[in-house]
């Protein structure tokens, strides 16, 4: 009789044992995923140039917290970009309006200054950006064209297509909006800025996000 009961208390134990460690197991799998989300924020840009060339730039993201304060992140990027009496035909003597749908995406790293600020001035960080944007436009550069950009680079009427890659530099202040919300304003400078680019320097941003 002792010996079964010894044999169904050790069975009892090794049943404890083995369901505990799957309820742990089970407890950590939790903590990691929990600790990952924890760790990503959603969110988006809003880009707005005036000027000759008039632009809209709107790019939603995902940032993920890697190290530290060092935030890596993925966007996509779509333009708008309206430039009134651009080219000007010398054969209709006419000016032409230009509108231009640009698409795109990028990838950036952004450090905050929180490792060595305890204070609002932990809130502020670098920000380095690589994009790439496509682009189809309804002319194409001609040596004989008749229709002159402001730059008088002659063109004619064609369909020609153009990919940009731009390096960005700079930096911007993170002001919370509530527990999880916040808003990013940033003033970035393009280092690969091309005659094609659809922005000019310096670049402002304004963007807001949320912590998951």
């Amino acid at each position: 009789m002792n010996d079964i009961m010894n044999r169904k208390s050790i069975r009892l134990i090794l049943l404890g044992l083995l369901l505990s460690q799957l309820s742990f197991a089970q407890e950590s799998q939790d903590q990691k995923k929990q600790n990952f989300w924890n760790r990503v924020s959603v969110g988006g840009n809003l880009g707005v140039q005036f000027g000759t060339v008039s632009a809209i730039n709107i790019s939603p993201e995902v940032v993920f917290r890697a190290v530290d304060q060092l935030h890596i992140g993925l966007g996509f990027s779509y333009n708008y970009v309206q430039a009134n009496k651009y080219f000007f035909d010398t054969v209709s003597r006419e000016y032409i309006n230009y509108k231009e749908n640009i698409w795109g995406g990028r990838i950036f790293a952004r450090y905050y200054l929180r490792s060595l600020f305890d204070n609002f001035l932990g809130d502020f960080f670098v920000h380095a950006e690589y994009e790439y944007l496509y682009y189809t436009m309804p002319y194409r550069q001609d040596p004989r064209g008749t229709i002159f950009d402001p730059y008088n680079y002659p063109y004619s009427r064609g369909k020609s297509t153009w990919e940009i890659n731009s390096l960005f530099l700079g930096g911007g202040y993170e002001q919370s909006l509530g527990s999880k919300a916040y808003m990013d304003i940033l003033i970035l400078y393009n280092f690969n800025e091309t005659y094609y680019s659809p922005y000019s320097n310096p670049l402002f941003r304004i963007g807001f996000g949320a912590h998951l």
